[in-house]
């Protein structure tokens, strides 16, 4: 299960803060399916980012199965992003260095 408890996330510096997600909670069960809709600029993509651990979050606490991602280790997190985390991107993420060949 997926929990998100009142996570908070602050872009900025202390002259100028941006408050991009406010006490957001919500839990996922296994096997739910989880849709998340908004205005642009409503913290769609910084949500995501911080649940991938691509970004930290401020305030609060994420937990998968009752463990709290924030505190994995590098290799942890490595293990979480390799075995656990998929993402399907909305636009081609391809690196034109790369060939089939």
């Amino acid at each position: 299960m997926l929990q998100v408890q009142n996570i908070e996330k602050y872009y900025g510096s202390k002259s100028n803060v941006t408050k991009a997600l406010d006490r957001v909670s919500f839990d996922v069960e296994a096997g739910e399916f989880l849709a998340i809709m908004g205005a642009s600029g409503s913290g769609k993509t910084t949500l995501l980012n911080c649940i991938s651990t691509i970004d930290t979050i401020s305030a609060g606490e994420i937990l998968l199965d009752g463990v709290s991602i924030a505190g994995l280790s590098e290799g942890e997190l490595a293990k979480f992003r390799r075995e656990r985390l998929g993402f399907v991107f909305q636009d081609f993420n391809l690196l034109d260095t790369l060939t089939i060949e």
